[in-house]
């Protein structure tokens, strides 16, 4: 009696059924996160070939040893190892074993350069570019993945919380984001998901700031945006604290980011459109005339990459679907002045959606000088 498949397995199979919809017969994967997702293989340089019976992983003579370990061997595999000119043999093998076939490659990830090397096979395979067919396949989680990412944000949160107690007037941001990313890899993290965002005063109004040496003072709005990586996967966690006791516009400011997050995720849902959540936490802003202060999407899909299928953004036209894992993160920017931004990780389930790990955010927390 056969035991249940590797998590390979079932992917394979997801996307076979994907290459059927779209009237392919074959698929050269390419992504580094494609291949993670699909073989397990953590190195560098592979590719995978893959039709309806057979899946062909090259690499180079560097994996060859960790290749053999990592592949599952229920998956059906077959590894193929050159020395050099990966991609020419790639190519020939292509020609010779899948003539006449329809074949996709990822376009958003071959190179110019590869897809010129691609060519010397034209003459027997019909190359077809494709887009996000492994990433949409990708966006619906299982459940080991979603343990996995729940642990990496857990991650996240603890090293947040090891870190703020050293928040003080002259502290620099660069300290901060030093200690945080110092405390996910004690907490066990495999790195960082992203560079970290520690931006202080007028700087928090910059969306994606990057740390600087400015030292925190009185009075600032202070953003920490941070994520760890465990086992591949990633978090993403946005606060927004205040050094001292905050004033009547940073606490009404961020009661209005704070009901725009909440209208966001009470419309994450099965079968919402990515579109409907964003004009959820939209709404709260256009009320108060603030909608221009708002310049990005509501969040993203979260996974082996930071930012994944699906978006919530303005004209995302995907439907979540239970299993999925994204972000929430409304924000308000005034430049001269500074920002507020709250994000979450949540994962989509049947009767709505769950955030990942409970962090407080129902208060502009004051940390003490």
């Amino acid at each position: 009696m056969r035991g249940p498949l590797s998590s390979a397995a079932r992917r394979l199979a997801r996307v076979r059924a994907e290459l059927a919809e779209r009237e392919l017969d074959g698929l050269l994967v390419s992504h580094t996160a494609n291949l993670r997702y699909l073989t397990g293989f953590t190195g560098s340089s592979g590719w995978l070939l893959l039709d309806d019976d057979r899946a062909i992983f090259i690499t180079d003579g560097r994996y060859d040893t960790q290749a053999q370990s990592e592949l599952p061997h229920d998956a059906g595999f077959e590894l193929l190892v050159l020395h050099d000119q990966l991609i020419a043999g790639l190519a020939e093998r292509a020609a010779r074993e899948f003539a006449g076939r329809r074949l996709g490659f990822e376009a958003d990830h071959v190179t110019v350069g590869e897809r010129e090397r691609l060519r010397a096979a034209e003459e027997t395979v019909d190359w077809r570019p494709v887009l996000g067919l492994v990433e949409q396949v990708r966006a619906q989680k299982d459940e080991d993945e979603i343990t996995l990412i729940r642990r990496a944000a857990e991650i996240a949160a603890a090293a947040l919380a090891d870190a703020l107690p050293l928040v003080e007037s002259g502290t620099r941001e660069v300290d901060i984001a030093a200690e945080l990313e110092y405390r996910m890899r004690r907490h066990g993290a495999d790195g960082v998901a992203f560079e970290t965002i520690v931006a202080s005063g007028e700087r928090s109004a910059l969306p994606h700031a990057a740390t600087s040496e400015r030292q925190i003072g009185e009075g600032d709005l202070l953003i920490i945006d941070c994520g760890a990586r465990w086992r591949g996967y990633c978090s993403d966690l946005t606060r927004t604290f205040v050094v001292g006791q905050p004033d009547a516009r940073q606490q009404r400011t961020y009661d209005l980011v704070l009901a725009a997050h909440q209208a966001a995720c009470s419309n994450l849902r099965d079968g919402a459109l990515g579109s409907e959540v964003d004009a959820a936490a939209r709404r709260i802003f256009d009320v108060e005339g603030l909608e221009d202060r708002f310049p990005h999407s509501s969040g993203h899909g979260l996974g082996l990459e930071v930012h994944e299928m699906p978006r919530l953004g303005r004209r995302s036209e995907e439907r979540l679907r239970p299993g999925m894992v994204v972000t929430v993160e409304p924000a308000l920017y005034f430049p001269e002045w500074g920002g507020i931004r709250i994000e979450d990780d949540l994962v989509v389930t049947a009767e709505g959606a769950a955030a990942l790990v409970p962090l407080e955010k129902d208060r502009l927390r004051s940390l003490p000088l």
